[in-house]
């Protein structure tokens, strides 16, 4: 990848979905993050991981997790960079754990952008990803005077009404720019006729849940709209993390920031994505990645059946 875009860029992986809905197969112990999905048992963590290794250097990789996954993440990760592993002593929300990998950032490069992405959606085809994420680090770094966040949506494919919604602006912000749109606003889960209104309309992309900005720029946004966990970022080495963090709002970025800045841009992604949020949509992902598996004959010199084909069978006797 060109220098030009990953020089000062850095990716921001937050492992903090409780998965709650996924339940009991998702444990406080061991969330839906660290679930093997594949024929080789690749947790959705290491998926994520070894995409985000193809175009960003592993010291420029930050990862953002609760404590008690440390070793979660370093079975993963076992190289992860000396400071690039933010344990938070219990979870706030995306808001106070970009906010932590952000401050962190900005010690080392001033002028970084930071990509924040999720570590439980399943995705489809990297080179696409790789493509409309660096498109988003491009468009940011070029107009960085206008202090743009950017936001990743992809096209809906059915009327969900179990993602939020970003609502685009009629015309590309740049004849230039490809695939960039000034967000009208953020949407709330809808209902289902709403969610058909959406797809009929054209304009309303499913939010990802990546986020695009320079690490300067959302601190100050962060000290704007949550003075609180400016204020708990900024003084972690002075008291305890732990009396800070518990009386921090429980807020995503979205909430925090996004929905209340101005210059927030989307990148249209083309790529495969699906948000693994409850049983069936882990069940179709378990039911793709080990397709053919369960047609292999058993006996004594076949392969050991992998922790992941376990999970599908017990989604398969639930009651879903």
């Amino acid at each position: 990848m060109s220098k030009r875009h990953t020089d000062k860029a850095y990716a921001v992986i937050l492992v903090g979905g409780k998965g709650k809905r996924l339940a009991p197969i998702s444990t406080a112990a061991r969330p839906k993050a660290f679930l093997p999905i594949t024929k080789r048992d690749e947790t959705m963590f290491k998926k994520t991981l070894d995409r985000v290794k193809k175009f960003i250097p592993k010291d420029h990789i930050v990862v953002v997790a609760n404590k008690r996954h440390a070793n979660l993440v370093k079975i993963d990760f076992p190289d992860i960079a000396r400071g690039n592993l933010i344990l938070e002593p219990l979870s706030r929300n995306t808001a106070p754990a970009i906010a932590l990998a952000a401050s962190a950032i900005k010690k080392r490069s001033a002028d970084a952008v930071m990509m924040v992405l999720s570590s439980d959606h399943y995705i489809s085809g990297d080179n696409s990803f790789i493509s409309s994420l660096l498109t988003g680090v491009d468009f940011v770094r070029r107009h960085w005077r206008k202090g743009p966040f950017v936001v990743v949506g992809i096209k809906p494919r059915f009327p969900a009404t179990g993602f939020g919604y970003i609502k685009l602006k009629p015309i590309s912000v740049r004849a230039d720019v490809k695939n960039i749109y000034e967000v009208d606003r953020f949407v709330e889960k809808p209902d289902l006729k709403t969610a058909r209104d959406f797809l009929k309309a054209g304009r309303y992309m499913w939010n990802a849940g990546i986020f695009i900005f320079k690490a300067s720029l959302i601190l100050k946004a962060i000290d704007i709209f949550e003075p609180a966990i400016s204020y708990a970022v900024k003084h972690a080495g002075e008291i305890r993390m732990n009396t800070l963090y518990k009386k921090l709002p429980d807020i995503s970025i979205d909430y925090a920031v996004m929905e209340k800045a101005d210059a927030i841009y989307c990148v249209k992604g083309r790529y495969g994505w699906q948000d693994i949020g409850d049983p069936n949509s882990l069940r179709e992902v378990l039911e793709g990645e080990l397709k053919g598996l369960e047609k292999s004959t058993p006996g004594k010199n076949a392969p050991k059946k992998p922790l992941s084909m376990a999970i599908l069978e017990r989604l398969r006797a639930m009651r879903l």
